[in-house]
């Protein structure tokens, strides 16, 4: 049985909508376990170079939609989701009614919940909301947490498709939303680590400790997470090659304090962890950076404060 599920994916068309770092990771995935993989995106070089490795490319994410069974949505944010999803060359107007929309894109749960009604009123297309935890490199490897709310009909239909990027599935309900309000809960755990982990190494070195002891000390405790574990010596060497953008970090903590604005929750930490990685993203040069580079910031503080 197992052998036949695996045999109808091969034969499965998968188109892939938003080539950033994550949606271009999952494609090489695909295309390294053998599927048939179609592409949509902006980036010229980034297709030229998909196309070469196997995918084929579309002009739109409607003609994408025409020839693909199930499509996966990830884009920037919730903006960009509604133009490939309803606009005029956007996946809902297509004539494939077959389609199934699996949606990456980090959005609040009301947004998502209003993407998948309008999909089903409109056109009947099943979408379902499926924000992953985990880099670029993790999508290579397979090792991908994948979150899943939506029809639990057709979470059944798309596991196939999820196994091939993800270590660990959940599924969280038959509503569609509430999986991206456990995403952005994860997201605001790594700012909040990451602010800790850079003040701890701030602290420690202006005290005259070597931040790279400081740092060994602190990954043979208990205190240890995989951010200081795989972002600390990076931070230490001010090496913040991107796996997830400072302003891409900033719009999930905007969308956390939406959040919690629309559940009348007080969450000091968030409101003060909001201000400074807003003001971090001012500088441009930073955008696109790590979102680690938060440590650079909180280090230009404390020169200014020296002065």
């Amino acid at each position: 049985m197992l052998e036949k599920i695996m045999s109808l994916i091969e034969e499965t068309s998968i188109g892939v909508v938003g080539i950033g770092m994550l949606g271009s990771a999952i494609i090489e995935r695909f295309l390294n376990s053998g599927l048939r993989v179609n592409v949509f995106g902006r980036n010229k070089r980034k297709l030229a170079l998909l196309n070469e490795n196997g995918a084929t490319i579309f002009d739109s994410a409607r003609s994408l939609a025409e020839k693909s069974d199930f499509i996966i949505t990830c884009v920037t944010n919730y903006e960009s989701l509604q133009d490939v999803l309803f606009s005029i060359e956007g996946i809902s107007k297509g004539n494939n009614k077959n389609v199934t929309i699996i949606d990456c894109t980090t959005i609040t749960a009301e947004q998502s919940l209003w993407c998948a009604d309008k999909m089903m009123v409109d056109k009947g297309l099943r979408f379902m909301s499926v924000p992953v935890m985990g880099g670029p490199t993790d999508a290579r490897h397979g090792e991908l947490i994948s979150l899943v709310s939506g029809n639990e009909e057709t979470y059944r239909k798309i596991y196939p498709i999820l196994e091939r990027f993800s270590k660990k599935i959940f599924y969280l309900g038959n509503t569609n939303g509430i999986s991206n309000n456990v995403k952005l809960a994860l997201n605001l755990n790594i700012a909040l680590i990451t602010l800790a982990l850079s003040e701890g190494l701030i602290l420690a070195n202006r005290s005259g400790i070597d931040a790279n002891l400081y740092l060994e000390i602190l990954n043979l405790t208990k205190l240890k997470t995989g951010i200081s574990e795989r972002k600390g010596n990076m931070m230490v060497k001010n090496d913040y090659s991107p796996s997830f953008f400072l302003k891409n970090m900033l719009k999930d903590i905007d969308l956390v304090m939406e959040m919690s604005n629309s559940l009348q929750l007080i969450l000091p930490m968030t409101s003060m962890s909001q201000q400074l990685f807003r003001a971090a993203n001012k500088r441009e040069d930073r955008q696109e950076l790590d979102y680690s580079v938060i440590h650079t910031f909180l280090q230009e503080l404390n020169t200014n404060q020296k002065k």
